[in-house]
């Protein structure tokens, strides 16, 4: 009987490489947010990890889709307690891709709550992934529905109030009107946070002084002190990260701010 030891040393059916080397290549993606070009730098460090050499990145991104796919076409649980999170993503030429994610109320009631944490992409499932060229409601709502019959009809839907996601959503409702339709609240609350501080000379200020901080850092000795960067379509998503970072900057020991100034000025 084999090991399993040696079952991962065998090469995969199909393909060049052993089962050891598309494991380690997916969980370093996967697991620690490595980019492929630069897994397969990582596996330049072991020239003799394997006798068959170093996996490209073309290769490691076609097991990443395999996976990928594998994980949209496998069936999913019948269930009675889905809670559904569908958005639209940006507008790739005429098409706009639909996107459902799945969390069950169980999941969140057993692990995420009582650990007072927020959602990770561990906990959702990829439900649905339809490629559209017409995102009207009325084709939001047949997918919707069409996914209903698949995996059991959700407790509530989670999503902004595009109007395209909001209309297919109630005339959804309209076949189940028991489901909750809750508005998603990292968009609520960018539209607050919005609201607030796109008139706040303050504020606006802060993110002019980010912006100059971080053209002057760039490409010098001190670009790690250099503020995040933030998308212009999403500045009011993560606006914590750029609080943090000045946060951080203010209580950094005064000592070391006065030595690292002259390099700066010059």
């Amino acid at each position: 009987m084999e090991t399993s030891g040696q079952a991962l040393a065998q090469i995969a059916k199909g393909h060049h490489y052993s089962v050891e080397t598309i494991q380690i290549s997916l969980q370093q993606v996967i697991n620690c947010g490595n980019s492929l070009r630069g897994v397969e730098k990582t596996f330049e460090l072991y020239v003799n990890f394997s006798e068959h050499g170093t996996p490209s990145f073309s290769s490691i991104r076609k097991w990443l889709g395999r996976i990928g796919l594998y994980e949209l076409n496998r069936e999913k649980e019948y269930r009675s307690d889905w809670i559904f999170i569908v958005d639209l993503t940006v507008e790739l030429g005429t098409e706009k891709a639909l996107v459902v994610l799945g969390v069950s109320q169980q999941l969140l009631e057993e692990e995420v709550f009582p650990l007072k944490r927020g959602l990770g992409h561990q906990d959702v499932e990829l439900l649905a992934l339809e490629i559209m060229y017409s995102t009207k409601g009325e084709y939001i709502e047949q997918k919707l529905s069409e996914l209903t019959k698949k995996v059991g009809r959700p407790i509530q839907i989670i999503a902004d109030h595009g109007s395209d996601i909001q209309r297919g959503i109630k005339l959804y409702q309209q076949q189940y009107p028991e489901v909750i339709y809750t508005y998603d609240v990292t968009h609520a609350m960018a539209l607050l946070l919005k609201h607030e501080l796109v008139a706040d000379e303050k504020y606006q200020s802060f993110i002019q002084q980010c912006t100059q901080c971080r053209q002057q850092l760039q490409q010098t000795e001190l670009s790690f002190l250099s503020p995040p960067s933030q998308r212009s379509q999403y500045r009011y998503f993560n606006i914590e990260r750029l609080i943090n970072w000045a946060i951080k900057l203010l209580d950094s020991p005064i000592d070391i701010i006065v030595e690292l100034v002259p390099i700066l000025l010059g």
